[in-house]
């Protein structure tokens, strides 16, 4: 488990740990996040990266594919059940979003972007949220503790490249094969005054890979009403960064990109597949028929028992509410938003809470106990007490990570709420003994080079 295997990596930074240390990881972090607009990023960062077995990121990269696979088929299957409008009313997403939907995407999984979100225990990890989306979070993160690590001189040979590169290796493949002439990362004014971070690292890393390829960062106000003319958009790949709940203009602007004939690497296929009812549709019993031996093993190891809440059984729920998480199943709730912990309420708030948007709004998951780990956040004296998530990466069935997200406060982890950031290197034994040994300070200490 996680905790284990950094237990000798976070012994060793303690001791080889000097205030000069911690001040050059922690200015080396921000400068590498520095650009992209985000203070809140900027003040959550922990002070040092985490360690992530080889062996476990293998077996979780396989328990990943097997969980998304076993909703897609899941997903064809509701389709030829219920038809799409029925499957959107079931996901309790609004009809009228059925015209912006690739609905082939949700055949294949070969357009797959998202963010599986990990709880890891000391009995095992287990995914909790399946973030499926173009513009999912957290992979500036990556940049900051690589450039941490590098100004303290750890080892970065072997270390994977970073999340949003992979993302740029996908679409520089779209590029060359539809001779496409540039790419708009597009944002919405309605989310990009949240203060999440602006998407420069994508930006660079698609220049770099797209030699000529025109990049561009632009909201439904700043797109140029040229590049929306046939000739000029079909050279156009869109990569969206906003959900529908964050379009602000009644979707006039959406409309015009739809019928325009520009490459659009999603529609708002991901928000369906991103919804929290499939947390309790793929553990329901009549569903697993449709899974093979290796889907069905994996839900059974992986994900935690859940189930959809009614009338029926809310009194069931509610006298057991100390052991469930409650989620409702908007797909665009992020950031921690619409998630009940029951232990948090006395039974009769929460039946307050659950009523006020509808009992069938919610799902019920069991509650599996996050791992503790001392970890230092940037400028922090000691060490402290954090529960952790990880977020872990597949674009187009190619698996990367691990953001670390932890909390001292808050069972519902996540940085708006306090929360801290940082990265998880997947190591071999043999690059753990050597972070080690350079925590120790066995290799040359650049804070005294540099003195």
């Amino acid at each position: 488990m996680i905790g284990e295997f950094n237990e000798a990596f976070l012994a060793a930074l303690e001791e080889g740990w000097t205030p000069a240390r911690d001040a050059t990881a922690q200015a080396s972090t921000i400068a590498a996040i520095h650009d992209l607009d985000s203070p809140m990023y900027e003040k959550s960062q922990f002070a040092h990266p985490l360690l992530f077995s080889q062996t476990e990121f293998v077996e979780l990269s396989q328990a990943c594919r097997a969980l998304l696979s076993a909703q897609l088929k899941l997903i064809g299957h509701l389709i030829d059940a219920r038809s799409r409008e029925g499957l959107l009313d079931l996901l309790r997403m609004p009809r009228h979003l059925a015209r912006f939907i690739h609905w082939d995407n949700l055949r294949h999984g070969d357009a797959t972007i998202g963010r599986m979100d990990i709880v890891p225990t000391r009995q095992g990890y287990f995914f909790c949220e399946f973030n499926i989306f173009p513009g999912v979070g957290g992979g500036e993160a990556y940049e900051g503790s690589r450039a941490a690590t590098a100004a303290l001189g750890f080892p970065q040979a072997g270390l994977m490249d970073s999340p949003l590169r992979d993302l740029a290796v996908l679409y520089a493949e779209e590029c060359r094969k539809r001779e496409l002439r540039r790419v708009v990362i597009l944002d919405s004014r309605g989310h990009s005054g949240l203060g999440y971070p602006r998407q420069e690292y994508l930006k660079r890393y698609l220049e770099e890979l797209n030699p000529g390829v025109q990049v561009h960062i632009l909201d439904e106000v700043s797109y140029p009403e040229a590049w929306l003319k046939r000739e000029e958009a079909e050279r156009t790949l869109i990569h969206r960064m906003f959900t529908y709940e964050e379009v602000t203009d009644g979707f006039a602007f959406l409309e015009k990109v739809w019928a325009s004939g520009a490459v659009l690497t999603h529609g708002f296929e991901p928000e369906l597949r991103m919804s929290k009812r499939f947390l309790a549709l793929l553990c329901e019993p009549g569903h697993q028929s449709l899974f093979s031996d290796e889907e069905v093993a994996a839900i059974r190891k992986y994900l935690p028992p859940a189930f959809s809440l009614s009338e029926e059984n809310l009194a069931g729920a509610l006298r057991d509410k100390s052991r469930l998480v409650f989620k409702i199943d908007d797909s665009s709730s992020y950031g921690g938003s619409g998630v009940l912990m029951g232990t948090d309420w006395s039974s009769e708030e929460l039946e307050r809470k659950l009523r006020e948007p509808g009992v069938e709004r919610w799902i019920c998951q069991r509650v599996v106990e996050a791992e503790t780990v001392r970890l230092r956040a940037g400028g922090d004296p000691a060490p402290e007490e954090y529960r952790l998530v990880l977020g872990f990466y597949s674009y187009g069935g190619r698996t990367n990570g691990f953001l670390v997200r932890g909390s001292r406060t808050s069972k519902v982890v996540n940085i708006t709420s306090g929360g801290k950031l940082g990265w998880a290197f997947v190591v071999s034994e043999e690059g753990r003994q050597a972070f080690i040994r350079h925590a120790r300070g066995g290799a040359e200490d650049v804070t005294s080079r540099s003195a």
